[in-house]
C-alpha cells in the first residue's frame, strides 16, 4: 500500500465500509487511532477502547503506553465523540508521527463548513509530512468538506443511491460509472486511485467474517 495518503470510503449503510477500513488499516501495518462515534469497531485483542478523549490523552502521553502502541501496532479506539471532542483528538493526532488515523462518519466532523482553524484541516493538508495516513468513511460525498475531497488520493465507493452522489461519481470519473456504483454488491467497491483509474475490488465473505 502506498504510504502517507488519504483514503475515503463512501457508500450506503450495510455494504461493507467498516469491514473494508478494518482490512485497509491491517494492510497498512501502522499503529492506528480510530475515531468511532457510533461504536462500529468491535473489541479485538490488538484494540484498546477509550470512553472519551480524556482517557485516550492520559494513555498516549504515558511513555510506556506510547512505546507499546508503536511497537505492537495497536489500534486505539476513541468513542463518545462530539465536534469539540473530535477537535481535541485531532489536535493530539496532529502531533504524532508514522500512524494511521481512521475517522468513521467523517461528515459529523468535517462538513462543508469546516474552517482552516480546525485541527483536522491541518491533518488533511500537512499530516503526510509526519507520515500520517488518513482513512475516512461516510454515507454521502455531498456532506464532506471539499478540503478533504480535494486532497483525497484514493476513493472507495460502495453501493450508492442518492442522486447527488451519483452526480458526484459522474463528474469525478465519468457518467458510465454511475450504473456500476448503483449495482455494486455487498463487500464490493468501485475504486478510483491516485491516477484516476477506476476498478472494482471485491472483499471475500471469508475475509470480511474474519475481521
Amino acid at each position: 500500500m502506498i504510504q502517507n495518503k488519504i483514503y475515503s470510503i463512501i457508500g450506503h449503510k450495510g455494504y461493507g465500509k467498516t469491514k473494508l477500513t478494518e482490512l485497509l488499516i491491517l494492510l497498512n501495518k501502522k499503529p492506528t487511532v480510530i475515531a468511532d462515534p457510533r461504536y462500529q469497531y468491535e473489541p479485538k485483542e490488538y484494540r484498546r477502547h477509550f470512553k472519551n478523549v480524556g482517557h485516550f490523552r492520559k494513555y498516549i502521553l504515558n511513555t510506556k503506553n506510547r512505546h507499546a502502541f508503536y511497537e505492537c501496532k495497536l489500534e486505539l479506539v476513541v468513542n463518545g465523540l462530539d465536534e469539540d471532542n473530535f477537535e481535541e483528538l485531532a489536535a493530539l493526532v496532529y502531533k504524532m508521527k508514522n500512524i494511521s488515523f481512521l475517522v468513521d462518519e467523517i461528515d459529523m466532523f468535517a462538513p462543508p463548513t469546516m474552517t482552516r482553524k480546525a485541527s483536522f484541516y491541518k491533518l488533511i493538508h500537512y499530516g503526510r509530512h509526519n507520515q500520517i495516513d488518513i482513512f475516512t468513511t461516510s454515507r454521502r460525498s455531498a456532506n464532506i468538506s471539499r478540503n478533504l475531497t480535494s486532497q483525497t488520493d484514493v476513493v472507495f465507493f460502495s453501493r450508492v443511491r442518492e442522486p447527488n452522489d451519483k452526480k458526484y461519481i459522474g463528474n469525478y470519473i465519468g457518467k458510465e460509472y454511475i450504473k456500476v456504483a448503483e449495482n455494486l454488491k455487498k463487500f464490493h467497491f468501485l475504486i478510483i486511485d491516485e491516477n484516476y483509474n477506476p476498478h472494482i475490488l471485491g472483499v471475500s465473505s471469508k475475509i470480511a467474517a474474519a475481521l
